[in-house]
């Protein structure tokens, strides 16, 4: 066996139920991943162990996206991480969360109509990375290009080609487009390749 295995076969993420599986997707055998039916995967997709997603909503998940140790997607309102997405390990994407005034009731146990609090899909644009430790909550949007430092909160949509860090987050300043020349070196050696 070698080091970082075991991780899913092919056959074995065929017959997993996703929706959509696409090429050298690699799932590692300790991830804890609900609701496949739920869950599209493009190309070049890294889920490793101790990740943790549930799709009770959609999630779709672009092309060469990594989602390391101990992250948590919970979609229960939808989640798109589009290309070029990496998380840190322990990035925690919310989609919902609870009444914390005591409005509602608290707890996944009770029916929707007991509980309650802030809930929306959230997006992830191209090219964004989350530094680890840092939590996303509902219905945020992470503008294209974001890299967003770690250990930070994000509670609100964040505008495209931003560096943000903090407790909320707090745009520092721009971030360089030069990884767009790089992509467009790299898919066209892709294409040679082929």
């Amino acid at each position: 066996m070698k080091l970082g295995e075991p991780q899913f076969s092919e056959a074995a993420l065929s017959a997993a139920g996703f929706r959509h599986v696409g090429k050298n997707v690699r799932i590692h055998a300790r991830a804890s991943i609900y609701g496949t039916r739920n869950i599209t995967l493009g190309d070049n997709v890294r889920i490793d162990d101790f990740a943790v997603i549930i799709a009770t909503q959609p999630v779709e998940i672009g092309s060469n996206v990594s989602i390391p140790n101990f992250c948590f997607l919970g979609a229960r309102h939808g989640i798109v991480l589009e290309d070029f997405v990496t998380l840190a390990p322990g990035v925690k994407i919310f989609t919902a969360s609870d009444d914390y005034l005591g409005d509602k009731m608290t707890g996944p146990t009770l029916p929707a109509e007991f509980t309650g609090g802030k809930s929306g899909p959230v997006m992830v644009r191209r090219h964004t990375i989350i530094g680890a430790g840092s939590v996303i909550l509902p219905g945020c949007t992470l503008g294209e290009g974001c890299a967003v430092g770690a250990l930070s909160l994000v509670s609100r949509s964040l505008e495209p080609w931003g560096v943000y860090a903090g407790i909320p987050v707090k745009r520092i300043k721009d971030r360089r487009r030069n990884l767009l020349r790089l992509e467009a070196i790299w898919r066209e050696r892709q294409l040679s390749a082929s």
